[in-house]
């Protein structure tokens, strides 16, 4: 072997391995498997806009920015990047921290509150509200819609919801089809999981948050059999009570019971638990099942497709379980306009130009591109691949931008909705009681 034939073998050696802490890693499958396992792959770094917001932070971002010792760490990179490794550091070092702002968003609040009077009570009637919230958590449920799974938008929904309720109410989470997966290998073991993540009682937000984080969508969906055992659950109460059940799946049982049957039951039963049922993504005949449910256990059925729908659905509700407590007063129509104004201020220092999410991606933008300058500069990469650079950058900053002018749409749309339908319920609640009043 000539010494020519060394020098090039030891050269390209040592390439490999300083380009290594940079190149793209074995793609991983959803499930966390090697790519050569599945087909499903993904690239080392995010293409997906849930992902993207969660890949922060980077090294340098947000305070943590230090032009030098980032130029430093660009600097022992090798030469001959191909962009997506040049493209793939960046975000390493510079993406920044969108989480506090993106759940932020998820919990923002676009209902209103009405104060009742001193003698607020539990329902005109006197009884204890329970309401029990049953999630599919099968396999479907991992489905994308508008770039986030159902998954993630019905725990946000549900979480929103049951914050939302007042504090003489009780509330439960149940989960159902959370084992095994949807092989046909783990059905029986599946079809037999169902479980309480939330003991009924008063709300706490820590501990409800927690429950929602104790399962992910895997298995085969057995509807009949969680009904079944939020019946046992509300067999147990004492004392009068009023009990609504939330039902929030993306399909029909698939686990040979019979939910029509059990819905029948559980409104006819002591209990006498009002079954509404939430068909999320449904098709034509998956929503014709689930409307049989809902007559059956004498609630509502609703088709709800995407995220601002799902909110409407559980903001109607809340609105509907709220006029219970505002059958002699109403708050004052003024403070209904400052909620409207402070939720409006709040949004736009989430989301507006300049402000928000939007100011972070202008800096981790404006630090990325001054960071793939300076490659160009130290001949790390070409002009070709540099070119690929700053279109991964644009393709990432538009993304970005678009989750954020959609989410200040819909939420903003919805909070101006809701106000007027709560300004509506005031007006027409005080007229009812000053007609009372004339009356006496």
């Amino acid at each position: 072997m000539n010494s020519f034939y060394i020098k090039v073998v030891s050269s390209l050696i040592v390439f490999s391995v300083a380009v290594a802490g940079c190149s793209t890693p074995v793609s991983k499958t959803k499930e966390g498997g090697s790519g050569e396992q599945n087909n499903e792959v993904k690239k080392a770094y995010a293409t997906e806009i849930e992902d993207i917001l969660k890949e922060g932070p980077g090294k340098y971002a947000g305070d943590a920015y230090h032009k030098e010792n980032a130029n430093r760490e660009l600097d022992a990179l090798p030469k001959n990047l191909t962009g997506e490794q040049a493209y793939q550091k960046l975000v390493e070092l510079f993406v920044e921290d969108y989480q506090p702002y993106v759940k932020k968003l998820d919990a923002f609040d676009t209902t209103y509150t009405v104060s009742s009077d001193p003698g607020d009570f539990k329902t005109p009637s006197g009884k204890q509200l329970n309401v029990m919230i049953l999630i599919d958590s099968s396999g479907s449920m991992a489905g994308k819609v508008d770039g986030f799974s159902k998954m993630t938008l019905a725990k946000q929904a549900v979480s929103r919801f049951a914050s939302s309720l007042s504090t003489h109410a009780n509330v439960s989470l149940r989960v159902y089809g959370h084992k095994g997966s949807n092989a046909d290998k783990d059905k029986d073991l599946s079809c037999k999981s169902t479980e309480v993540v939330y003991p009924l009682g008063k709300y706490d937000q820590q501990t409800f948050s927690k429950a929602l984080d104790k399962f992910k969508p895997t298995g085969w969906t057995p509807i009949a059999l969680a009904m079944k055992e939020a019946a046992n659950d509300l067999s147990k109460i004492t004392g009068p009570s009023k009990n609504l059940i939330y039902v929030v799946s993306d399909g029909i049982e698939t686990c040979g019971g019979n939910p029509v049957q059990v819905a029948q039951e559980l409104n006819k039963s002591n209990v006498k638990a009002v079954v509404n049922i939430i068909g999320f993504d449904v098709d034509n005949a998956g929503q014709k099942a689930l409307q049989e449910v809902a007559k059956a256990g004498g609630g509502e059925y609703a088709t709800v497709r995407n995220d601002d729908e799902l909110r409407r659905y559980f903001d109607t509700q809340r609105m509907k379980i709220w006029e219970e407590w505002l059958m002699w007063k109403v708050r004052n129509t003024s403070n209904i306009i400052h909620q409207f104004t402070r939720k409006e201020r709040e949004l736009q220092n989430l989301t507006f130009t300049g402000l928000g999410i939007d100011k972070l991606s202008s800096t981790e933008s404006h630090h990325m591109r001054t960071a793939l300058s300076h490659l160009e500069s130290t001949d790390k990469l070409s002009i070709e691949e540099g070119d690929k650079v700053e279109e991964l950058i644009n393709n990432r900053a538009d993304k970005i931008d678009e989750y954020r002018k959609s989410r200040y749409d819909s939420l903003i749309k919805l909070i101006k909705e809701n106000k007027k339908k709560i300004e509506k319920l005031v007006e027409q609640k005080g007229k009812d009681k000053m007609d009372e009043y004339d009356t006496n």
